[in-house]
């Protein structure tokens, strides 16, 4: 089983910043985001993972996001029963044999955050990291690896397009480690 990253990254690759994304809201990658998450062959459906930190983000409010199946990673568990349409996790490896075991997933996403982010990028099954570029620094307080100095390379075939929403510009590439391209 193979998984995808989805994430948006400033010039410093920051992601976040006080519990939330710190840009303001960029149409563009929302819908690139849904889009790209939820779209699964008929009878099918995606899982997005993501850490506890992510589940309780401004964004997410710790609701499912509708069409997916949600994974919430926590190492230390989180109280209560998750909600219909998502499931809690103690690690990224136990999130994955869940969706490895499910008969009807599509793809599987991880979306956040930084710490998943991490042991995702070095796990051999990631196959591609879709990356919203945003240009600009906004003083983040959560921060992604640096994805060019670890050798992800713009998957040449991929369409890369320009937005630009509230004043702030971006791009959507999707990337492959060069060693496994």
């Amino acid at each position: 089983m193979t998984f995808d990253i989805v994430v948006a990254a400033d010039l410093d690759w920051g992601i976040g910043k006080t519990a939330g994304l710190p840009w303001p809201r960029l149409k563009a990658d929302l819908a690139h985001f849904r889009r790209i998450t939820s779209e699964a062959p008929e009878g099918q459906r995606n899982a997005i993972v993501m850490g506890r930190k992510t589940w309780q983000s401004t964004e997410v409010n710790s609701k499912p996001l509708p069409r997916r199946w949600n994974l919430v990673v926590s190492r230390g568990g989180i109280a209560g029963e998750a909600p219909a349409g998502a499931a809690y996790e103690t690690s990224l490896e136990a999130a994955l044999v869940a969706c490895d075991a499910a008969p009807d997933l599509a793809t599987v996403f991880v979306v956040g955050g930084a710490e998943i982010f991490r042991l995702a990028l070095a796990d051999a099954r990631l196959r591609w990291v879709y990356l919203t570029r945003v240009e600009g620094r906004f003083a983040c307080d959560t921060h992604l690896p640096d994805l060019d100095a670890a050798g992800f390379r713009a998957e040449p075939t991929w369409p890369v397009v320009a937005h630009e929403d509230n004043g702030v510009r971006y791009r959507i590439e999707r990337l492959a480690l060069a060693t496994r391209a």
